[in-house]
């Protein structure tokens, strides 16, 4: 199952709260984005609806840059209660959308593997020679779109069984 990426971007930021080690904004979208290859190494399919972008400092899920993007540099205070469409055209709050434990335990995965990390170094992480994003960033004409088939062959090696 796949999820609206402010639903993911909300659990992550639960379990930055209930081990009280800050995330930023920059922190978070690189944490999205290796939960979403994990999932991909994993389950063989993507965790989160959205598609990644190619920006400056790495891959960015614009809508949840936006819903964090106040706090810049500083650790953000909690979780964001917002409206999402599902399947279907429905709109709910992405409070609303429960998190399978199957899903929850790659989140999980990220957040450790990560955790201990600042924003920046996972941009420069993010940025490494070959790395999805440095194909959408560096193409010609460039894309402002990550393939989600270089995130799933990426990760597929990146990650070790």
């Amino acid at each position: 199952m796949s999820y609206p990426a402010i639903t993911v971007a909300n659990e992550l930021i639960k379990l930055s709260l209930s081990e009280e080690i800050p995330v930023t904004p920059m922190k978070l979208q690189k944490m999205l984005y290796l939960a979403n290859g994990i999932s991909y190494k994993r389950k063989g399919k993507k965790l989160i609806d959205e598609r990644f972008e190619a920006w400056d400092y790495g891959p960015v899920v614009e809508n949840v840059y936006h819903e964090f993007k106040e706090y810049r540099g500083d650790p953000i205070p909690g979780p964001k209660n917002v409206p999402v469409f599902k399947e279907g055209g429905s709109v709910v709050n992405s409070s609303a959308i429960n998190v399978n434990d199957e899903d929850l335990q790659l989140i999980r995965e990220a957040w450790d593997n990560a955790k201990n990390l600042d924003g920046l170094t996972l941009s420069k992480w993010s940025h490494n020679q070959n790395s999805p994003w440095d194909k959408a960033f560096h193409s010609q004409p460039k894309s402002v779109y990550i393939a989600d088939q270089d995130i799933r062959q990426y990760f597929e090696n990146f990650i070790k069984d």
